[in-house]
């Protein structure tokens, strides 16, 4: 019977993905027809379509899985329901490593930008683990309170590091959030990215669902807390970085996502990886088309829709009188 159910909502997930992409994809400041593939009315639309809006589609959704994937892997590892890549620092240490390394000469191509975006990504990481730790070890508040003020630092610091050099302008995909400039480079190296966080989530999916119990518990059924972890933040890591790389500052997706499902669809990591992931692409292909499409003569920051739904989702957190802290 659960099986059953699950089968039914991952189908209806998918349905619902095909939907978003194919709305994504027609949608915008110019609508077009579904007819335009196989009878476009213009060269000039079928440019549009094929050069600018598939490529950006394919980035929106292939971004929404791994923000939401890497959401629901940092809330199981560190037992906190209100972590998130974002909200920890991740996604600022990738932001202020781009605009650093293209004040320091670095061409921030396709590939600079995803190396650039993931080194700085895993040194805010790492800081913010260090600050997690006390004399008896891990502290899930100490994560989220040391991870959130640390942020505010590292998206402080990128900011004023773009206006002190009067390139806030130029650094408006990154400090917004946007996949404006998407194209098909990108989405191949998101694709190989994703191919490894999927796959190394699905792959250890046991494994970090037993890691949401207590440390005790982890280690008493012969697993290796320690390999765990490392693995479980290469993958939060690569799924961030190259998230920013592509999209700029885009938060609150692995916070509101996860939650949402869980609330619909309670259950494990296990259990809720794949529907979480799927949610996360529906998510972030509605949120580029209001983005792009709610506004005809400005695209509206992806960061600012994404951090509205995230505010919501801490209110109903909150009103509802959850855990923060497991």
């Amino acid at each position: 019977m659960i099986f059953h159910k699950r089968r039914v909502l991952t189908g209806c997930l998918l349905l619902g993905l095909g939907f978003a992409v194919l709305l994504d994809t027609l949608g915008g400041p110019k609508w077009y027809g579904i007819a335009e593939f196989w009878r476009p009315t213009s060269k000039l639309a079928t440019q549009i379509l094929w050069d600018v809006r598939i490529p950006r589609v394919l980035a929106a959704m292939l971004v929404g899985i791994l923000l939401a994937i890497g959401g629901l892997l940092l809330q199981t590892i560190s037992h906190n329901p209100l972590a998130d890549p974002s909200i920890i620092g991740v996604n600022a240490g990738a932001n202020l490593a781009l605009i650093v390394g293209e004040l320091t000469g670095i061409a921030l191509t396709v590939l600079n930008a995803f190396w650039l975006a993931l080194i700085g990504a895993l040194l805010a990481f790492l800081v913010v683990i260090g600050l997690s730790l006390n004399k008896k070890g891990f502290s899930p508040l100490r994560l989220l309170l040391g991870g959130t003020i640390f942020s505010g630092f590292l998206s402080s610091m990128s900011m004023a590091v773009s206006f002190m050099t009067n390139n806030s302008q130029q650094f408006r995909v990154i400090l917004a959030g946007g996949f404006s400039g998407a194209n098909y480079e990108q989405v191949g190296l998101l694709v190989l990215v994703a191919i490894v966080v999927v796959g190394g989530v699905f792959f250890f999916r046991t494994e970090f669902t037993l890691l949401g119990l207590d440390h005790q518990t982890t280690v008493g059924l012969g697993l290796s807390f320690k390999k765990l972890m490392g693995i479980a933040i290469i993958l939060i890591v690569l799924a961030a970085g190259s998230s920013v790389a592509v999209g700029g500052n885009i938060g609150f997706v692995g916070l509101g996502v996860p939650q949402m499902v869980n609330f619909v669809h309670p259950g494990s990591f296990k259990a809720n990886v794949f529907p979480v992931a799927l949610c996360g692409g529906i998510f972030m292909l509605f949120a580029d088309l209001i983005s792009k499409a709610a506004v005809s003569s400005v695209e509206l920051p992806l960061s600012a829709l994404s951090a509205i739904v995230g505010g919501i989702v801490l209110f109903i957190l909150v009103a509802f009188k959850k855990k923060v802290v497991q």
